[in-house]
């Protein structure tokens, strides 16, 4: 279980790392685009549209993801000492978090609209209730093996 742990973290950190480069180059002026999208309000409110409602269904869908009947069954069903079956799900949770806030930091400096800054502080606040420790994993993957 180490080496998913280890996978995780460095999945969680490396997607952390990358939002906080578009951040730090984003309030340095480095962009030359910074507020390109700012004018057309259309767009503007299909993108906030969109997000908010991608924001609002994947946080309690990746909180509660391992609570999936299928999702349970296929990490049973897994006997490989990797456990990559639950190193793939736990991927995949980590990423319905992460990748929509990668987004909204990007659409924040595209539309210098406010409600994407704070979705991605939404998601971000969001992704540390699944933060990949050793207790955590262990728990949850021997929770699910005493499931059978």
């Amino acid at each position: 279980m180490k080496q998913a742990v280890k996978i995780l973290t460095i999945n969680y950190f490396i997607v952390l790392a990358f939002a906080l480069a578009i951040i730090v180059c984003g309030e340095n002026d480095w962009f030359n685009n910074v507020g390109i999208m700012h004018d057309n309000k259309n767009s503007d409110f299909m993108m906030t549209s969109l997000m908010e409602i991608i924001t609002i269904c994947l946080i309690p869908v990746s909180l509660r993801l391992f609570k999936f009947k299928n999702i349970r069954n296929a990490i049973q069903s897994d006997n490989t000492e990797f456990h990559s079956s639950f190193i793939a799900w736990a991927l995949i949770r980590l990423d319905m978090l992460q990748i929509p806030m990668i987004v909204n930091v990007i659409l924040y400096y595209m539309y210098m609209n406010v409600a994407f800054g704070y979705m991605g502080i939404i998601l971000f606040l969001a992704s540390f209730f699944i933060f990949p420790t050793l207790e955590r994993c262990n728990f949850e993957y021997e929770k699910m093996k005493g499931e059978q």
